[in-house]
């Protein structure tokens, strides 16, 4: 191969092609819009098994693996576990914030009848005065002032609003405990059943909960590779021997960056990139790479940039996630 260089920057005869994963949910949630993404070039569909039935991904694994023999194109399909995120409850419509406001959050409660906002876990025995709380990915900050009967009173730092089952952050606190939930657990078992290519494991800690994974895999006669999204702090601090564990390496900069800090997530994707290609580990970059396409029909200068960057480091694969998921 002719060796190409870009000016000031490296040389990028030793990279392959680089793949992409597309993200299925509402927005493309339909034979037609399936075929059309595998067309327009998806090397593999990912499936968020933190929404919808079992019932509902049978049928849109259906229609990839239709479209894909139509189309004459082999595309990996993705499981993605949704692993212990914390999340809001149900609620009817949106919930205004404004900044300097106080809330009430309590598993289990009732936001019609109580005023109180749902959570689906029992943060009051985990958490503190004190503690920051990111909610809807981060849209909305709030701090605790105080825990009382368990329920969490909190003030929000900034203007916003809240959609039910959105996921909380909790940079702060360490709630231990197993990573593979019940959820995960019958979601692994339904995935066994349809032949699934890879399974991504969420919020892992260590490299002993990717071989925790690999034994229940292993139990339910599963070939699929292990994929390992690096979004926790802790993992961040064993990434090396997390990476020699793992089939492959996700940099899920979404919760990677609630969980450390923004500023630090370009140098984590880096290393990640580096011990990868160190191990033999493909990688992902995930997260906002075409954010704005969520609305326009055009992406940004830096989201252009950000997407070379991710290439031109040497990563294998580039995730959409909104940007197919629920994007216009």
């Amino acid at each position: 191969m002719k060796k190409t260089t870009t000016p000031h920057i490296v040389p990028i005869d030793q990279y392959k092609r680089t793949k992409i994963i597309a993200s299925v949910g509402p927005a493309t949630d339909s034979y037609e819009q399936i075929r059309a993404l595998i067309k327009a070039g998806a090397n593999g569909l990912r499936l968020n098994f933190s929404h919808g039935t079992h019932d509902e991904r049978k049928r849109q694994i259906k229609w990839i693996r239709d479209a894909s023999k139509e189309l004459d194109k082999p595309v990996a399909i993705i499981q993605d576990l949704q692993g212990p995120k914390i999340r809001l409850g149900d609620f009817e419509g949106t919930i205004t914030v404004e900044s300097g406001q106080s809330f009430r959050l309590q598993y289990g409660a009732d936001y019609d009848k109580t005023g109180i906002i749902p959570i689906q876990y029992d943060l009051s025995k985990k958490m503190k005065r004190g503690e920051r709380l990111y909610l809807f990915d981060g849209r909305v900050q709030m701090t605790i002032t105080s825990i009382k009967d368990g329920v969490i009173h909190a003030q929000a730092e900034n203007d916003g609003y809240l959609l039910k089952r959105k996921g909380i952050n909790i940079p702060d606190t360490d709630l231990g405990g197993d990573v593979i939930t019940e959820k995960d657990k019958a979601d692994l078992a339904f995935g066994s059943t349809q032949d699934i290519d890879f399974v991504a494991q969420s919020f892992v800690q260590t490299a002993d909960d990717l071989r925790a994974m690999r034994q229940l895999m292993r139990s339910l006669n599963m070939d699929a590779r292990l994929i390992v999204k690096f979004e926790t702090r802790s993992a961040v601090e064993h990434m090396d021997a997390i990476v020699r564990e793992a089939d492959m390496v996700m940099v899920a900069r979404g919760d990677l960056a609630f969980e450390t800090r923004p500023e630090s997530v370009p140098i984590v994707q880096r290393q990640l990139v580096g011990l990868g290609r160190k191990y033999a580990r493909p990688t992902i970059i995930a997260t906002q790479m075409l954010a704005s396409m969520t609305e326009s029909p055009e992406p940004t200068r830096a989201e252009v940039s950000d997407v070379a960057t991710a290439v031109i480091i040497g990563a294998d694969c580039v995730m959409l996630s909104d940007e197919t998921n629920v994007g216009k």
